[in-house]
């Protein structure tokens, strides 16, 4: 390429870059291009646009395959400043990118167009040394540097996956990579975008990995989502602020009323009233009952007396209510009789 062909690229963004490459089409080339990787929208199927130009899918198929080749061949030989942003892009990224997770770094290369995905589908289809990552039972489709093999992705979500299934805990990434001492040699953007890649991993919102099935870490109805908060959160909360945090982690476009997340919080037994609308995790220890049969269940268990201070800290272990609520509980309920060292538990 001549110093003034070279200088005229030099600067310019993928989406100059992909309408330079489409120059070198013919009108039938350029219509299976733009629908076939969305350039201008939605992206078409061979026989729609077969239909449209009266030709059949397969010949559709032809016509896109060769139109690849020639931008191919131009993108390696003119744009080659932008064939390396791209392949430099996927080697910070760990090389391995899933499609649904194209990250900011490459959206800016599309100066951010509104179907800037589409155009770097399309570049990623006809640079050198970037290969397409097909979906199947194990991984979402993607992309991925030619040097990194498909065996390597696999091999380092089995490892993963396997130690899931030992251990049955999520994980954050940093004790992920102490707890498999392989992952620790890989670089670890690698890693992550395997995990991305995969049907059976996933990274939680609040930065926990576990499998896909685990509604701890990929909740799914209204029950897991509110686990999921109080879980993340680590301490009782109103129902009010249950039904914010769930609105503020987006976990889809459905919207959550505080009536449902109410309801569900009574329906379930992982969940534990222990105050006017505050409810806790029962894996925490707390328990269901009136705030008198609380104390009646600590008495009852305990082999001495115990003082009002022992019994309203024990309580609060269980229910969140005021001191005084407790005290009355003690002084006016005929059962608990006050002794030398405290109060104990006589059944009337």
């Amino acid at each position: 390429m001549s110093e003034t062909k070279e200088n005229s690229t030099r600067g310019k963004n993928l989406v100059e870059i992909i309408g330079d490459l489409m120059l070198v089409l013919n009108e039938k080339e350029k219509r299976a291009i733009t629908g076939r990787f969305g350039i201008t929208g939605k992206k078409e199927t061979l026989s729609a646009i077969g239909r449209e130009l009266h030709l059949s899918r397969e010949r559709v198929r032809q016509i896109e395959k060769n139109a690849l080749r020639k931008m191919s061949a131009l993108m390696e030989n003119d744009f080659s400043e932008m064939t390396n942003k791209i392949v430099g892009t996927f080697d910070l990224v760990g090389g391995v990118v899933a499609d649904d997770e194209i990250s900011e770094e490459f959206l800016k290369l599309a100066n951010e167009q509104k179907f800037a995905k589409n155009y770097l589908r399309l570049a990623c289809t006809i640079i050198f040394g970037i290969d397409k990552i097909n979906e199947s039972d194990k991984i979402y489709s993607g992309w991925k540097l030619a040097s990194t093999t498909n065996d390597k992705i696999l091999s380092t979500l089995g490892k993963i996956i396997e130690y899931f299934k030992k251990e049955d805990i999520p994980q954050q990434f940093e004790g992920l990579k102490t707890e498999i001492p392989a992952l620790a040699k890989m670089d670890a953007n690698f890693v992550l975008s395997c995990i991305y890649i995969s049907k059976k991993l996933i990274m939680a919102k609040n930065g926990m990995i576990g499998l896909t099935s685990w509604p701890s870490v990929n909740p799914r109805n209204v029950r897991d989502k509110i686990y999921y908060v109080l879980k993340t959160t680590g301490s009782p909360l109103h129902f009010t602020e249950i039904t914010s945090g769930i609105a503020a982690l987006e976990f889809d476009k459905k919207k959550v009323v505080r009536a449902t997340v109410h309801n569900e919080l009574i329906a379930d037994n992982r969940f534990v009233l222990i105050g006017r609308g505050i409810y806790a995790l029962r894996e925490w220890g707390y328990s269901d009952g009136t705030v008198c049969e609380v104390i009646k269940n600590i008495l009852s268990n305990s082999k001495k007396p115990i003082s009002s201070s022992e019994i309203i800290e024990l309580v609060n272990k269980s229910r969140k209510v005021k001191k005084n609520t407790i005290v009355i509980n003690l002084q006016t309920k005929k059962e608990f009789k006050k002794v030398d060292g405290g109060y104990v538990y006589e059944k009337l």
